[in-house]
């Protein structure tokens, strides 16, 4: 559910910095697009996957060379949903392949529709292609669940919400659909609800609710809980949200996704005696790690970022 959540969340934001980009400049360079997510995601990752394997090899521990390449070159997700996930800790970069493909393809579809409402309908048709195609995936070819939960085409959509939400909003459109859906600061926790529900649901009935249903009806929650969000951020669980060491988890989230996939086993080795510090000592230590990651890695290169975008002219 957090990976399905990121995802949405990525579409949205993504989208809405390149419609902010549009309207502040009159033009979007995906030179410097490229260049900004480049700062952001490589240098940190790479250092991560480098580290990683050369920990390995230090020690002795086999390398899975095929998933390592394929993880460098962002295409892990077709890798694992092929071959099958070998348990290493390249294993969840699967996500991170998505990530890439997604911001290969999109900004140059983006541009290509140049206008919101092209966008808008266009992100609904590839949305509702991409329901049809699933269900074929699970009913009709009965594809492998590995594949349905890893592969681009099968997961495009959670990404294509958050671009629909964005280009939606800030198209300032069905006002009225967002409204109701913001009337009372309580929705929220109705619609965190219903993701607990489906949640169980999958929990009950296994990849064929989550495949069939689940991946329909999760990411159109999570686009909905996150208009309520921003709507009631005065209130409740935006409050939450906004308290200073929730935007500091925010601020170093991709550097805890990377290192809690080696940080979690080796913290709970050591209070295997104290159960009860499994999980805080887990928590504690992989925030730890990430906090070293993002001041020590990306915040150098974050810094670079405000140097690339579209220099505006005379005439502004």
């Amino acid at each position: 559910m957090g990976v399905l959540a990121f995802f949405v969340l990525s579409g949205f934001l993504i989208t809405w910095l390149l419609l902010k980009e549009e309207e502040r400049y009159g033009e979007i360079s995906l030179k410097l697009f490229y260049i900004r997510r480049s700062l952001r995601i490589f240098p940190a990752f790479y250092c991560y996957w480098f580290l990683l394997n050369s920990a390995l090899l230090l020690v002795g521990r086999q390398v899975v060379i095929p998933q390592a390449v394929c993880a460098a070159f962002y295409v892990n997700n077709y890798y694992q949903a092929i071959f099958g996930d070998p348990s290493t800790g390249l294993s969840h970069t699967w996500s991170l392949g998505i990530e890439e493909q997604f911001y290969v393809l999109w900004p140059m579809t983006f541009l290509f529709l140049k206008r919101n409402r092209s966008r808008m309908w266009f992100l609904v048709a590839a949305i509702a292609a991409v329901w049809v195609y699933r269900e074929v995936l699970v009913f009709l070819v009965h594809m492998n669940q590995g594949y349905i939960y890893e592969a681009f085409d099968a997961r495009a959509d959670h990404l294509l919400i958050g671009c629909l939400l964005a280009v939606v909003l800030r198209d300032r459109a069905f006002g009225l659909l967002w409204e109701r859906l913001c009337w009372s600061p309580w929705f929220p926790v109705l619609t965190a609800a219903g993701l607990f529900l489906s949640a169980a649901l999958a929990n009950r009935y296994g990849t064929m609710y989550r495949d069939a249903v689940g991946f329909i009806v999760d990411p159109l929650l999570v686009a909905i809980l996150i208009v309520q969000t921003v709507a009631h951020r005065s209130t409740g669980l935006g409050v939450a949200l906004n308290w200073g060491w929730m935007r500091y988890l925010g601020s170093i989230s991709y550097s805890i996704y990377l290192y809690q996939q080696i940080v979690i086993g080796p913290a709970k080795s050591f209070t295997t005696s104290t159960h009860w510090l499994a999980l805080p000592a887990s928590m504690a230590c992989v925030v730890i790690v990430a906090s070293a990651s993002y001041w020590i890695v990306e915040k150098p290169f974050l810094r670079l970022k405000g140097r690339f975008f579209v220099p505006v002219g005379p005439q502004s």
